[in-house]
């Protein structure tokens, strides 16, 4: 249980507009209209779920399911969190705020945690995580620009950040030495990792992108707002592969297992999608809006509805397996995430700021909530 205050109505409510501006967004690839509100981001180790929600980052170790730390101690920063913090491989925990902020954080043995460094060189708002690659953070911020630092120092990289049309809103993609970025300008962008120069960009898939491109052999999958998840060719040079419609405009990357892609959209259709060649596998329609990348277990796929209900499927058949029992009183924005075997979820407007689920029935179990 924390001490901090509850995010309050009013964040829920400003949330809302955020959503409604994004139909703008949707044709023009704005980040202006953002508002500071806040949802849940949701990270884990193997030993902790890191939270980042309002006005703090919480660490809650789940061998007790109590708070280890949180930061800042006092509330009173500017700061707004919105997106999961990155976890380095020697435990520095890396958070982006609303502020325009990185923060990165040490965690003590005994207790607490201790501020290494922070860098104020963006100037927009930083909404999508930031991923540690290496010794390297970057960092995506609605200035239009990615950031790389040096993890240790927080000192620029790149001779000068990597800059698009219009804002960031995912964390980047890094495999090798290749960065995959997706911008609310339409379009994803291959980028050299030591350099930070542009290898390839595709051309305007007729939506802004919100999530982080899957990649799945040659092809990165990555959903719009033009309601369509779209294959691009890596090797290539990002030509589109082929183009799947949609009911609604797709928030969440899809999870890929067994050659098929699971994904949902606002309109509240939960799919299985072919990835060689784009055919749809089977479809459900589910009790509300699917903003959240699914998550994926043993031969099951999870997915969360803001309505508060997680629902499990059998990947291969589609099967129902169950749907949480009870529903979550709040919403579910947020991308589940599995510490070991145990699935969390993080909700909004609801005393139990984050849930155990049992993979095998469904059934909730509240691990974490504010203090009123």
């Amino acid at each position: 249980m924390s001490t901090l205050p509850h995010p309050t109505r009013r964040s829920a409510l400003l949330l809302g507009l955020l959503l409604i501006s994004s139909l703008l967004i949707a044709g023009c690839g704005s980040g202006s209209m953002l508002s500071a509100a806040s949802w849940p981001g949701l990270s884990t180790d193997e030993t902790n779920a890191y939270l980042a929600y309002g006005p703090a980052i919480y660490a809650i170790d789940m061998s007790t399911n109590r708070e280890s730390w949180h930061y800042p101690e006092e509330p009173g920063r500017t700061a707004t969190f919105f997106a999961p913090p990155a976890v380095s491989e020697d435990g520095l925990i890396v958070v982006g705020g609303y502020d325009s902020v990185v923060y990165t954080l040490k965690p003590s043995p005994n207790g607490g945690v201790s501020e290494v460094w922070t860098f104020d060189g963006a100037s927009g708002n930083i909404i999508g995580a930031p991923v540690v690659a290496g010794d390297i953070v970057l960092v995506p911020s609605a200035d239009h620009s990615l950031y790389a630092l040096d993890l240790s120092t927080g000192d620029p990289i790149w001779t000068q950040p990597f800059n698009t049309d219009e804002a960031l809103w995912s964390a980047p993609l890094v495999e090798g030495d290749v960065i995959y970025l997706a911008s609310l300008d339409h379009r994803v962008y291959a980028i050299d990792l030591e350099t930070g120069m542009e290898l390839w960009s595709t051309e305007a898939l007729n939506g802004a992108i919100t999530d982080t491109p899957t990649l799945v052999g040659n092809l990165l999958l990555v959903g719009t707002f033009n309601s369509q998840l779209v294959a691009v060719d890596i090797e290539r040079r990002g030509e589109i592969a082929w183009t799947f419609e949609t009911d609604g405009w797709v928030w969440g990357n899809p999870m890929v297992a067994e050659g098929l892609a699971y994904f949902g959209d606002y309109a509240g259709v939960a799919y299985a999608v072919d990835v060689t060649d784009g055919q749809e596998v089977w479809r459900k329609t589910l009790d509300g809006p699917i903003t959240a990348t699914p998550a994926l277990g043993p031969g099951e796929v999870f997915f969360v509805t803001e309505a508060g209900t997680v629902y499990a499927f059998e990947t291969s058949s589609s099967e129902p397996l169950w749907t949480s029992n009870p529903n979550l009183t709040g919403r579910l924005l947020s991308d589940p995430a599995f510490t070991g075997d145990t699935l969390l979820v993080a909700t909004m407007e609801s005393e139990c700021v984050i849930s155990a689920v049992d993979t095998g029935t469904g059934a909730l179990r509240c691990l974490f909530r504010f203090e009123e």
